[in-house]
């Protein structure tokens, strides 16, 4: 008999920081669901947002999750930066529909990126050494709305001890670890639909379902 294949969730992302934090943060999402039978594969790395907006882009780069032998479901995660988000996504899940679908697809836009999760839940990651390296200072409190914050990255460098600088193929993955889903959810509508789009990936895959959402 062969290996029992657990179904795994492909997630595509913009960007080598978020290859490196994102299965993290998916896991611990799943083992707050108590969902270990769900696996997340290497995310594919678009290295950039407009490799998937141009014209074939995301067409290609899910095709190519989907055709993955252990492949679940697609989970698109990308920054919002100055673009709606509704309509990026709404954008995105029209083109799937086209292509035929194959396997689940659901589609989360960080407002405004994806470092805005981290102020959501800063007194959590604040304080902590980052694989060794100092963090952010001790008891930072970010008290402003979360979503509305442009230069998060800035933000997060002038919170840091003199001389460092956030650098997410550093620490993105370092703070992923530290970011406690409790206290973003209450903090990020935007971290609110992730949790939401897992949870939906979940059914579908329990239920056999193809959707494409939103």
């Amino acid at each position: 008999m062969g290996l029992l294949l657990l179904p795994k969730i492909i997630p595509i992302v913009e960007g080598s920081g978020d290859v490196a934090a994102v299965p993290i943060l998916l896991r611990n999402l799943l083992t707050e669901l108590s969902r270990f039978d769900l696996q997340i594969g290497t995310p594919q790395n678009a290295h950039g947002c407009g490799n998937l907006t141009t014209p074939g882009g995301i067409e290609r780069f899910v095709t190519n999750a989907w055709s993955k032998p252990d492949c679940g479901a697609v989970l698109i995660l990308m920054d919002a930066e100055n673009q709606c988000p509704k309509r990026l996504a709404t954008d995105f899940s029209e083109r799937i529909r086209m292509i035929g679908v194959r396997f689940p697809v659901v589609i989360v836009i960080a407002k405004c990126e994806y470092e805005a999760w981290f102020l959501a839940s800063v007194k959590t990651i604040a304080g902590r050494k980052l694989d060794g390296r100092p963090g952010l200072n001790a008891g930072l409190e970010y008290l402003d709305a979360v979503e509305e914050r442009v230069g998060v990255k800035g933000w997060l460098t002038r919170q840091f001890p003199k001389g460092r600088i956030y650098k997410e193929t550093l620490d993105q993955a370092a703070m992923t670890h530290f970011l406690d889903p409790v206290e973003a959810r209450k903090h990020s509508r935007s971290f609110q639909r992730l949790c939401h789009a897992l949870e939906q990936i979940i059914e579908a895959i329990d239920n056999h379902q193809k959707i494409v959402t939103p």
